[in-house]
């Protein structure tokens, strides 16, 4: 009794100093990328208040929009304000967008509007990716017929190769010109229309998808064919188990652990923002706003989508080390 009591508290402070270790990286990480976006910002060419201003601005009105921003302090002063704000979350204010003549709009406003956008994208590609991929990926494992694995390694193969932006247009012409399924550059506000959003981005989420339809079917396939040359395979048939019981209960199970791994990394690609697909569908997202931001020096903005890019990839990938504890508890002692 005693044994199992001091196994269960061993592992519960395994489990805490994982969890420790894991925050303590997040923060690091942020704080360093803070560091690199904040002075790679600094050293670029151009200048942002020109950039505001025009270049036909007065000195006087240029050194009066410098010391409005903050832009007359040390690169460190700023910084360190900057980051200090941050944590209190106070993002500071877009240089471009304002919600009237006289206040610039709110960066923590400003994103918050695009956001949900982005992530229902993600949300409708992602449930389309796990409904499509992972049937079709241990089909495609356990099929005989060599015709069919020809030309599910064909249309994979197909899918992967063509460019978002392409197969955006494909969509747009297909579902919107010939069907009329949907309006091209019809998007519903989710703010007028909830359910009307839904249905405009179930076919930006279907360009979305199809390439990481047909990477995550063939990754799951190559997996249960690896795995299901392991010794437990044979094992298990050797006493007596079904091929369709072996498939689903064990290889599928086993095969599963580098797909998790893959789909972390979809839905962190997917959850910062799909720029090529927001831009063909002329989605108010996150993705678009990058771009925008960047290309008229809206340095506020680009800084805490960077950190929010960054924030997302290393809660999906903690989140994935934590479903991999679950698919196999052995990870746990290790």
């Amino acid at each position: 009794m005693e044994y199992y009591i001091a196994e269960g508290d061993s592992i519960r402070r395994a489990g805490m100093k994982y969890l420790v270790k894991k925050i303590v990286t997040l923060i690091m990480t942020l704080f360093l990328v803070s560091v690199l976006a904040f002075l790679a910002f600094q050293i670029i060419p151009g200048d942002v208040v020109t950039s505001i201003l025009g270049t036909e601005a007065t000195p006087e009105r240029e050194e009066a929009l410098r010391k409005e921003l903050g832009l007359d302090k040390p690169p460190v002063v700023r910084y360190f304000r900057w980051a200090g704000n941050v944590l209190k979350g106070d993002f500071g204010e877009s240089y471009r967008y304002s919600k009237n003549m006289n206040q610039m709009m709110p960066v923590a406003e400003l994103i918050g509007d695009k956001l949900p956008v982005t992530l229902l994208l993600a949300a409708i590609s992602m449930v389309l990716i796990a409904v499509i991929a992972i049937p079709l990926g241990v089909l495609w494992a356990r099929t005989k017929n060599r015709f069919l694995d020809v030309v599910m390694n064909m249309g994979s193969q197909t899918a992967m190769a063509i460019p978002s932006f392409f197969l955006g247009v494909l969509v747009t012409y297909l579902f919107g010109i010939l069907l009329k399924w949907f309006s091209p550059g019809g998007y519903v506000s989710y703010r007028e229309n909830f359910w009307g959003c839904v249905r405009y981005l179930i076919f930006p989420a279907i360009s979305v998808a199809i390439p990481k339809i047909a990477m995550t079917a063939r990754f799951l396939r190559n997996s249960m064919l690896t795995e299901s040359g392991s010794d437990y395979v044979r094992t298990a048939y050797s006493k007596g188990a079904s091929e369709r019981r072996v498939a689903y209960g064990h290889v599928l199970r086993n095969a599963m652990m580098p797909v998790v791994t893959f789909l972390g990394m979809i839905v962190a690609e997917i959850v910062a923002g799909s720029i090529v697909v927001e831009q063909v569908f002329s989605l108010p997202g996150i993705g678009k706003l990058l771009i925008s931001s960047i290309s008229t020096r809206d340095f506020p903005v680009v800084e805490i989508l960077i950190l929010y890019i960054t924030f997302v990839v290393i809660v999906v990938y903690f989140l994935v080390d934590v479903l991999y504890r679950v698919i196999d508890p052995r990870i746990s002692n290790k």
